[in-house]
């Protein structure tokens, strides 16, 4: 199980029609010639990996409550009676220590998506839905500092399946997560007497912690099937939820909440046939990011979208051509630092982006052993300069190592 089988609601992409091709991706910002890719490559960064307790283990999440002190956040695998089963887990690291596991919450198993923090003293991490019942709640806990308690967040009635994938606190009373929803259609039975034959659609989903509890929140809904991947607040009048919508035409969905309600922006042009946002960083209202991948054509196994919305319109930010699907982003002095995989999905890619220009921070590719990084999130440190990307090392011998490296940006 590595982290790029993170189930998101990916529907098997349809026959895309070969309408749009690289010279008009490059026309409206697509990808940088070969020339400025090899130099940022040059440039590449030196990055540290970090030594986590030995287990295999999947890195969903990362976030820094203060300078010294680091959590990530992932889910292990374990044999279950001969099954694999999940069961979450989080590392800290103060200062120069080493890694060690924070026990999470007693009895919860299943898988963390993400994780969000104000303070060492307030924490949040969100997973997946309990159990395959309909209406089952989501797995949600938080840190008060001292342990990790479990804090359910409900669910339709006719929720078949689902999670949220991303969390963003504003404080401590005020924190946002997004995912999506399996909703049921209907049911029609086998006249045969075999299992039924279900219909389901996916939802985008939007949850809010006020202090006391969690609620759901009603929000707009752009397409008949569509899902959230990320979700982030500059503030509690500026929160940004970013997805994908599902149909002949997938495109980019972004979701805005202005403080009294919530509006879906126009798709931004992106010079594909296909597009979808995996993750959003909201600085201000008029600096808001967002990342995740864009085919050129119906053979394009998807290259980097990097997106800037001004607080007026969207513009597409060129890429270097080997960037492919960027998964995680966060805020960095006059952009952002994205991580994902290169465009043949065979190795790790970071991004540093700044105003309209986009470079390689050189993840290495030499590891041992045919094994490669596969980056799922980043998490950054003004102050310091540093990034840190968690995700997984892929062994094609056995299962995944946890992922950390921290280099600077």
């Amino acid at each position: 199980m590595t982290v790029s089988a993170l189930v998101r609601p990916r529907r098997r992409l349809r026959r895309l029609v070969a309408t749009t091709v690289m010279a008009s991706a490059v026309a409206v910002g697509g990808a940088l010639p070969a020339a400025a890719d090899e130099a940022a490559e040059s440039a590449a960064q030196r990055w540290t990996p970090a030594k986590l307790p030995a287990g295999a283990a999947s890195l969903t999440g990362v976030t820094k409550p203060d300078a010294a002190t680091t959590w990530v956040a992932g889910f292990r695998l374990v044999d279950e009676g001969g099954g694999l089963d999940f069961q979450p887990v989080v590392y800290e690291k103060n200062g120069g220590g080493r890694w060690t596991e924070i026990p999470t919450a007693p009895g919860e198993s299943g898988r963390i998506n993400a994780i969000a923090s104000t303070s060492k003293k307030d924490a949040w991490v969100v997973g997946d839905q309990k159990g395959y019942d309909p209406g089952g709640p989501i797995m949600a806990q938080h840190w008060n500092g001292r342990s990790w308690k479990s804090v359910d967040v409900p669910t339709a009635p006719d929720s078949t399946g689902g999670g949220l994938l991303s969390v963003s606190a504003v404080g401590p009373n005020n924190v946002w997560a997004a995912g999506w929803t399996q909703i049921q259609d209907s049911v029609t039975p086998d006249p045969d007497g075999g299992p039924p034959q279900i219909e389901t659609h996916s939802e985008g989903i939007v949850a809010h912690w006020d202090g006391r509890s969690w609620k759901n929140v009603r929000v707009p809904q752009p397409y008949p099937s569509w899902a959230l991947n990320s979700i982030s607040a500059s503030g509690p009048n500026d929160v940004w939820a970013v997805g994908s919508g599902y149909g002949d035409d997938d495109q980019p969905v972004a979701l805005h909440y202005n403080g009294s309600k919530w509006s879906v922006l126009p798709t931004p042009p992106h010079g594909g046939v296909y597009g979808e946002f995996n993750s959003v960083v909201a600085k201000s209202p008029t600096d808001v990011w967002a990342v995740g991948r864009v085919l050129l054509d119906d053979k394009d196994r998807g290259h980097a979208l990097v997106m800037h919305w001004d607080g007026k319109a969207w513009t597409k930010v060129a890429t270097p051509e080997t960037a492919g699907p960027m998964y995680g982003a966060a805020p960095a002095p006059g952009g952002i630092v994205a991580a994902g995989k290169t465009n043949d999905r065979v190795n790790g890619y970071a991004l540093r982006v700044v105003g309209n220009r986009a470079s390689s921070l050189g993840i290495p590719t030499d590891l041992p052993e045919g094994r490669t990084y596969a980056p799922w999130a980043v998490a950054t440190d003004p102050k310091t300069g540093k990034a840190t990307i968690v995700g997984v090392i892929e062994n094609p011998q056995g299962y995944p190592d946890p992922m950390v490296l921290t280099g600077r940006i």
